[in-house]
């Protein structure tokens, strides 16, 4: 297969995950009727002033109708109000979650635009679940991996907290497990359709839903805007709306307290009650006026984090990101930048391993990988970040991979990394850092339904 040369338009895969339904009560029309009430019996000829006057009230009213949606349509009509951002001297607004605006046409993710690999998680070097279109893989020795479900669903985000108890993340659903894999039972959505979910134990996880136009990137369901953060404490059977920052398309949590989350402005938020409040705490580098950027946050402990930001645009082969990091929550390193595009404007920031964003996966506060995606050179680069990002090595690089999709480290050396070679989705693995890597398991790249 031909390798594509289009690189903004692979980098801006839209998955169309609009999946909301149009339901209205089903007791509607018996309570409309019930809402009449019942009167006395009377005369025809005594109800004919009171007919006379409701025909008249009815008329007026409809006059008024009509005469307000004309003056409303001489103008714009207002955007959703946007939940006010928590600073530490602020007041939580007193507000309920405004609901982002729902999709001008319901429909599931673009056929073909989720990969067959998409998000991975490993729980420690031998257990691990991988998803993607239409299926879950798992392995129990880290080497040999078996599909263990299968479904009309795309799936395109995984997160366990043990060997038993995850979540996957569908474009149509939201599935639990308690069993390993084994079993998986579809859960809760939230006023809109989840896109990510991040839980620190059986109970209690955090999500973002909604949004519109929502972009495939690197294990996430990505909403170009709108998102909002939902809080789940039953395992994710039910969620609730958090007031959040405005378009919202990444949260992590480390405990209990203390989260993180990244909009589609370039702004990163901290938060140390369980995301009932949140402070602005970075505003990452501007990209090209009028684009939409996306952001990824991982977290790295209670004061510790790790965000890729692609603030969005293109030139010759190159799409700009900037990764930042943090070890204390306070200060923040710019760890490294595309050196083609917005790294020229970011004077003493070392080059990243890639021309457009890659995959990472953070290890701990200090340490995460990065796999950069560089398609005219046919080949994904690795390079470790340690010291809390003061201290970059490059490796080795995946060949014949000009694109990444996600990335699984336990350890720096030790990693997986879903990526495309030739008509394959692959995942490929590294003991020594990303010097050296090899295939486990290669699955087509437009898997039957």
């Amino acid at each position: 297969m031909a390798i594509p040369t289009d690189g903004e338009s692979r980098l801006r895969r839209f998955a169309q995950a609009f999946r909301r339904e149009a339901k209205p009560r089903p007791d509607l029309a018996t309570s409309l009727i019930a809402g009449l009430g019942e009167r006395p019996r009377e005369s025809r000829f005594a109800m004919l002033p009171a007919v006379a006057m409701a025909a008249f009230v009815l008329v007026a009213g409809l006059g008024l109708a009509f005469g307000a949606m004309q003056l409303r349509s001489l103008g714009h009509p207002s955007p959703t109000p946007p939940v006010s951002v928590i600073t530490p001297t602020a007041s939580p607004s007193p507000s309920p979650t405004a609901s982002p605006s729902p999709s001008p046409t319901p429909a599931g993710a673009v056929p073909g635009a989720i990969p067959a690999l998409a998000s991975i998680q490993m729980v420690g070097p031998h257990l691990g679940w991988a998803v993607g279109s239409h299926a879950i893989f798992t392995t129990t020795d880290g080497s040999h991996w078996t599909k263990q479900f299968a479904s009309n669903d795309d799936f395109i985000g995984v997160d366990f907290i043990s060997s038993s108890i995850g979540w996957v993340v569908g474009s149509q659903t939201l599935l639990g497990t308690v069993d390993g894999g084994r079993n998986w039972t579809p859960l809760g959505e939230a006023e809109s359709l989840i896109r990510s979910v991040h839980f620190i134990n059986a109970n209690q996880g955090w999500g973002i839903a909604g949004g519109g136009a929502p972009l495939v990137m690197h294990g996430v369901l990505i909403p170009s805007a709108g998102g909002v953060v939902v809080v789940s404490n039953d395992g994710g059977i039910s969620w609730t709306n958090l007031n959040s920052p405005r378009d919202a398309q990444s949260v992590c949590f480390s405990d209990a307290s203390h989260g993180w989350l990244a909009s589609a402005s370039g702004t990163v938020y901290r938060s140390q009650n369980g995301g009932q409040t949140w402070t602005q705490v970075l505003q990452m580098a501007s990209g090209q006026t009028g684009l939409s950027g996306w952001a990824r946050i991982e977290c790295a402990g209670p004061s510790g984090s790790w965000v890729q930001w692609a603030p969005g645009g293109a030139a010759a082969g190159h799409s700009p990101y900037v990764i930042y990091a943090t070890v204390n929550g306070q200060s923040w390193r710019t760890v490294m930048a595309e050196p083609g595009t917005i790294g020229n404007f970011l004077p003493g920031v070392p080059a990243g391993p890639g021309s457009y964003p890659g995959s990472f996966s953070v290890v701990d506060a200090a340490d995460a990988v990065f796999v950069g995606d560089t398609p005219p050179a046919n080949a994904a680069s690795t390079m470790i970040a340690s010291n809390g990002g003061a201290t970059l090595k490059s490796t080795g690089a995946i060949a014949g991979a000009w694109e990444t999709f996600d990335a699984a480290f336990v350890s720096t050396s030790v990693g997986w990394v879903l990526t495309v070679n030739g008509s394959d989705n692959v995942i490929a693995v590294t003991t020594d850092g990303g010097y050296h890597w090899s295939k486990q398991l290669a699955v087509p790249r437009n898997p039957a339904g």
